[in-house]
Parts: structure tokens; C-alpha cells; sequence
């Protein structure tokens, strides 16, 4: 199962026994370590309150982040028959695997494709990073995934918002129709991108 969230990461990190409170100082300091370790144009856009009372999660289903990506992946790739089911793991898909070892440099759905973390601002680069947790992840753009997926829709889906949401009720189970997930997968990763623009937060993908 994955989750989309779009929050202050004190939020995302929080536990019953640790409180946003007192994870907020941590999550800061770690910032301004990343803000001083890439470009100073990305750097100056790392931006947000930590203190926002915004804690937003939707679940993607059990496949839908999987299908989402391998979907996007493959509808730049019209000489290759897309797959009927969502693989056990994307790392199963052989075109897949290439791709991903070349972080996926040439595909206009990078930062969807290679990123599960974008922060606030609009930047073309992506950059890997320990997170506040010690673990590792691509990092990108929040408005650059938003540009991503909204030429994803407009070149495969053509949904408006209603239909669009709609797909939150789309089952996404392992295995399943590939299409059907990755509507599941597009439905609750747009929802948290809204939300995160709205108040100009960080957007997370945690796979279960």
C-alpha cells in the first residue's frame, strides 16, 4: 500500500510518541543543510513553514503508485505494448529497469518517474538526499511534478477534475488492471499535489 501526503515532514514523521513539535527543530536544521548542499537558485526556493497545521494523506491503493509510474513510463514509448497487469515489482519490467538505471534523464516524466519527495519550488533538476529519517531519496520539484502529471493527463487520460477524482475509488489491487491503477495512483497523488500547492508544502510517497 502507498500514501501520498502534503504536509510540514515534522507532520510526516510524527508518532504517537513523537510529536511535530518536537521533530519541527530537526526537520529545519536538516533543510538548511540541504538548502546549503545544491545550487543556490534551488537552495533559495527551499522554502516552507514547518509550523503549518496541514497533515493531508490519501492512499494510492495497493498498485496504483506502481502503475501510475509504469504507465507514464510507457506512453512515451508508443513502439512498446503496454502491460495488461501492474507488475509485482516495477524492478520486474526489463524497459523499466534501464530506464532507471540512467534515472530516467531523457523522459519528460522524470521527476514523476524518479522522486517519491518534491519540495516547494520550480526547479528541472532532481537531486538524491538523506532525508530527516536518515533515509535516502530522489528529490524534485513540487511545481515541476505538477506540470509532469498535468502533461501526463492532457497527452493519455484528457480527464477534468471530476473524473479525476472520481478514480479515488478505483480498486488498485496487486496484479490488477494496470490502466485502472494507475487512475487510482494519478487520482490521490494529484489530490496531494493540490493540497500542497495551496499551502506551498512538501508532497511525499511512502510505499508500505
Amino acid at each position: 500500500m502507498a500514501q501520498a501526503f502534503a504536509g510540514p515532514l515534522c507532520r510526516w514523521y510524527a508518532t504517537p510518541d513523537r510529536e511535530p513539535l518536537q521533530l519541527r527543530r530537526g526537520v529545519e536544521a536538516w533543510r538548511a543543510d540541504l538548502r546549503a548542499a545544491v545550487a543556490e537558485k534551488v537552495g533559495q526556493q527551499l522554502v516552507w513553514d514547518e509550523g503549518a497545521d496541514v497533515a493531508f494523506t490519501v492512499e494510492l491503493g495497493e498498485a496504483g503508485w506502481m502503475a501510475l509510474r509504469l504507465f507514464a513510463f510507457y506512453c512515451e514509448r508508443t513502439e512498446l505494448e503496454l502491460p495488461d497487469t501492474v507488475p509485482p515489482l516495477l524492478e520486474f519490467d526489463a524497459e523499466w529497469r534501464a530506464a532507471a538505471d540512467k534515472s530516467f534523464v531523457t523522459s519528460r516524466y522524470g521527476q514523476l518517474l524518479a522522486c517519491r519527495v518534491w519540495l516547494p519550488g520550480d526547479f528541472p533538476v532532481t537531486f538524491k538526499a538523506p532525508l530527516p529519517d536518515g533515509d535516502s531519496a530522489e528529490i524534485g520539484s513540487l511545481q515541476v511534478l505538477a506540470d509532469q502529471m498535468k502533461w501526463l493527463n492532457q497527452r493519455t487520460f484528457q480527464a477534468d477534475a471530476g473524473e479525476v477524482e472520481r478514480w479515488l475509488g478505483c480498486a488498485a489491487p496487486a496484479g490488477g488492471d494496470l490502466l485502472t491503477a494507475a487512475r487510482r495512483g494519478y487520482a490521490g497523488l494529484a489530490a496531494a499535489i493540490v493540497m500542497a500547492q495551496r499551502h506551498q508544502l512538501p508532497v511525499v510517497v511512502r510505499e508500505a
